[in-house]
């Protein structure tokens, strides 16, 4: 007795329907969908006032900022016991 397997193949391709065979094709990603939100470009200089009122109240926030932050970091230091000696 010879098994041939040729009807059990046929067989299992005739039971897949033909939609799960192909997938439809995307289509291809806009450019307004791959635009990143974040882009930074320097600024022009007709934009860029570096002593203007603005600019001075923004480094003034970031030097205040950054004194806070320093300080809540040298007493978290402080607080933190690590053993350097042992």
């Amino acid at each position: 007795m010879h098994f041939r397997p040729w009807p059990l193949v046929l067989l299992s391709f005739l039971s897949i329907p033909p939609a799960a065979l192909a997938d439809p094709a995307a289509p291809p990603p806009s450019r307004e969908q791959s635009a990143v939100d974040g882009v930074h470009v320097q600024p022009r200089r007709d934009t860029f006032m570096p002593n203007s009122a603005a600019e001075d109240e923004l480094q003034r926030r970031i030097t205040d900022f950054n004194q806070k932050q320093g300080g809540v970091e040298a007493e978290f230091d402080r607080k933190l016991r690590i053993c350097r000696g042992c």
